[in-house]
């Protein structure tokens, strides 16, 4: 059980100081005493605010009063309510009969004994906790076991003591059967009562952790205790001094210990049971298709939806050409051509010259026609059109920069002046002498690195970019473009290489693949499929781009395990004895083996509540 903490309530006590006072406490029950006509009795809102507090804590409240308001809001909001035994028993009549036999009360549970567990199945299957039987022990001082005189209560007794002397009371009559409840009973001013008001001379073993908390101390009376025991509760009278017969102490003693013992049998059994299932093993072989094209997956036509990856990669890399080479070459560039003459087309043959501003003479290769000019918003713009020339001699002379152009074969008519040509760029490539050429090696060795290097990348774009999915060899990668700025023997002292490769193929999640084999394996929906214990191999791949499927066959080893009803087993195991739970278990033909433990150690049966149960399946 988890400590409780009583807390004494004066009349004019403040709710805040209350409320903050039960906040703070850590105990896991809290006892409030409360006097007629106290202040917090007089508003609802207070005991809704406790009833709150208590859920979001998960505490326990429980109200000792003797006021009728109070007493009517605790089952509202869920407080226990603790009756005052000793005016229901002012009730009845005086009995005549004071011999010891009435003394005693009418209980006598045996506890179960410890039994041995006689064979090594039944250590297998039954284990039980060690944990430790409390005892009742001698006093620390005088080394001598609870006294058998007669108590003297004093009416100035610690409230705390009487609290709990009734809270103890209430405790044990709370858990006993109707049919066992014969407490004890001792004459007291001529009257038989039952739990009088008694000291902690019990072993601290015997009872709950209580601690007792006054919020506010009697400000006239010397040392600060309270006065009267009728500001903790009106209907309790004040215990007269008396004289206790001293077996009467021992017996009280005694029953104390006994239902303490009861309590713990019946109250704090708990069984954890752990069930192995039967296995099987699988060896699994099939061919699937899986393509982008499949709406969903149908594992019985063995059809499973994937998706069409593709990643490309460029790469572009400068090389050195290693020939040399005598040549003559002439320098090569293109001019824009403008007609601002008319709005009539000029076709030009070829060969037609084009001449610089400082007279280098270029030729067009093949014939061109110039556009003619147009009127746009009121404006003529000239037509145009860009061609390649050829510078009409070699030599490095003709590598000039961007330059102006008229055409010599208009020359002495208007159309000299109405054609030109401009170059954005320079010419070049002419050339006379020793240069350095690009050899085949060269263009080979450039194109075959580049190649690699693109082909790589594309596939490693490939992989690193798959959303999960699973991918299976083959993988079709491909250069799609490959460029470079010399061909083998231009003269050049050096080139670029350019490649773009590209990386296809067909996706799949692996989670359907396993799906496929669960829905083969599985026997009419009595087996699970172990997907830890699987192990799957893709083989025979043949993938079809155009059509967008990848068939492919798959193998699998691994185990599947029988399902077991766990909410059936644990209703059927509700309340049964140890001798039989052996019994029970072998003879479920889905159970491979069992173990269960039963704690504490005095515990011979499952618990009857399904809540103190644990059951997990071992696989």
């Amino acid at each position: 059980m988890g400590s409780t903490k009583i807390i004494n309530i004066l009349k004019n006590d403040s709710f805040e100081d209350i409320f903050n006072e039960f906040k703070k406490t850590e105990a896991e029950e809290v006892i409030f005493i409360l006097p007629k006509n106290s202040k917090i009795t007089r508003n609802e809102n207070h005991f809704a605010s406790l009833a709150a507090e208590m859920q979001s804590s998960q505490k326990k409240i429980t109200l000792m009063t003797a006021d009728e308001s109070a007493k009517s809001f605790a089952p509202k909001y869920g407080f226990r309510l603790l009756v005052d035994q000793d005016d229901d028993q002012d009730q009845e009549k005086d009995t005549e009969n004071n011999a010891e036999e009435d003394l005693l009360p009418d209980i006598s549970p045996e506890l179960p004994k410890i039994e041995e567990i006689e064979n090594q199945e039944n250590a297998g299957l039954i284990e039980e906790d060690d944990s430790e039987e409390k005892d009742y022990h001698p006093d620390a001082d005088t080394g001598e076991y609870p006294s058998e005189d007669l108590i003297e209560e004093k009416e100035d007794d610690s409230l705390a003591d009487l609290a709990m002397a009734k809270y103890k009371s209430y405790k044990m009559s709370d858990i006993r059967k109707p049919s066992e409840q014969n407490p004890i009973k001792i004459k007291r001013d001529g009257r038989t009562s039952t739990n009088p008001h008694i000291r902690k001379d019990l072993p601290s073993e015997s009872l709950d952790n209580l601690e007792s908390i006054w919020l506010k101390r009697d400000q006239n009376a010397r040392d600060g205790r309270i006065k009267s025991v009728k500001n903790f509760w009106d209907n309790i009278n004040p215990i007269k001094k008396e004289k206790l017969h001293k077996r009467t102490g021992l017996i009280f003693i005694l029953s104390g210990v006994i239902m303490l013992f009861v309590v713990l049998f019946l109250f704090l059994g708990s069984a954890k049971i752990i069930i192995q299932p039967q296995k099987e093993k699988i060896d699994f072989d099939t061919t699937v298709s899986i393509s982008s094209n499949y709406p969903q997956t149908d594992f019985a036509a063995k059809k499973i939806v994937g998706q069409l990856l593709s990643y490309s990669a460029e790469v572009s890399k400068d090389f050195i050409a290693t020939g040399e080479k005598e040549v003559a070459r002439k320098a090569r560039g293109e001019i824009t051509v403008f007609n601002n003459i008319n709005s009539e087309p000029q076709a030009l043959v070829a060969t037609t010259r084009f001449e610089s501003s400082k007279g280098l003479v270029f030729r067009t290769p093949r014939p061109i026609t110039v556009p003619g000019a147009k009127l746009v918003n009121g404006k003529s713009v000239p037509g145009t059109i860009t061609v390649e020339v050829i510078a009409d001699k070699p030599g490095q002379e003709y590598n000039i920069n961007a330059d102006q152009f008229t055409i010599p074969g208009f020359k002495g008519t208007p159309k000299f002046d109405g054609f030109h040509a401009e170059s954005s760029k320079p010419m070049t490539g002419g050339i006379v002498g020793l240069t350095k050429v690009v050899t085949e090696k060269d263009f080979n060795d450039a194109k075959d690195q580049v190649t690699k290097e693109a082909l790589a990348k594309s596939l490693e774009n490939l992989k690193a970019k798959t959303n999960g999915l699973k991918i299976a060899e083959p993988v079709i990668n491909q250069v799609v473009s490959l460029k470079s700025t010399a061909e083998i023997d231009n003269a050049a002292e050096g080139f670029a290489v350019v490649a773009i490769a590209e990386a296809k193929t067909i996706g799949f999640q692996e989670a359907d693949i396993t799906g496929l084999i669960d829905a083969s394996s599985n026997k009419n929906g009595r087996y699970l499929l172990l997907e830890n214990t699987l192990e799957k191999t893709y083989s025979e791949p043949k993938l079809d781009l155009d059509k967008k499927t990848l068939s492919l066959k798959i193998s699998a080893k691994g185990e599947i395990a029988v399902k077991i009803d766990e909410e059936k087993m644990i209703k059927e195991m509700l309340g049964m004895k140890k001798n039989k739970i052996q019994e029970y278990l072998m003879g479920i033909s889905e159970v491979e083996s069992g173990k269960v433990v039963l704690s504490p150690f005095w515990v011979r049966s499952i618990p009857k509540n399904k809540n103190n149960i644990q059951l997990k399946l071992s696989y």
